[in-house]
């Protein structure tokens, strides 16, 4: 099998709460919205998130993203009014620490950083 791109998708009850969220958590609008029910972004060339008005059928309950400076991330985020947990090291990495919080769906989303 040879894969050109991965589509996360993850399943929400109030469409438009749902894009702004992530929107606020990815930190720039959708790259577009292919249908009502849909926006998404490329967030790499090989990667596409998607947000979809569908809260159950095709959902995941976890997302992990791994960040670049997550201490900055977790400011950014609690600058919003997001609800993050302190980092902690992940047992069996050098410097690899993961902070997590919940979309309004109550799905987990962790936030990576480090090794």
């Amino acid at each position: 099998m040879q894969i050109a791109q991965v589509f996360v998708s993850i399943g929400v009850t109030d469409h438009a709460a749902g894009c702004a969220w992530w929107s606020t958590l990815i930190g720039r609008e959708p790259d577009r919205r292919p249908m009502p029910s849909c926006c998404e972004w490329d967030l790499t060339d090989t990667v596409l998130f998607q947000v979809l008005d569908n809260p159950r059928q095709g959902a995941v309950d976890i997302v992990s993203i791994r960040v670049g400076d997550l201490d900055s991330e977790i400011a950014r985020l609690r600058r919003e009014g997001f609800v993050v947990g302190d980092p902690e090291k992940v047992p069996g990495f050098d410097t690899l620490r993961i902070a997590t919080l919940a979309d309004p769906d109550g799905n987990t989303v962790n936030l990576l950083g480090g090794e």
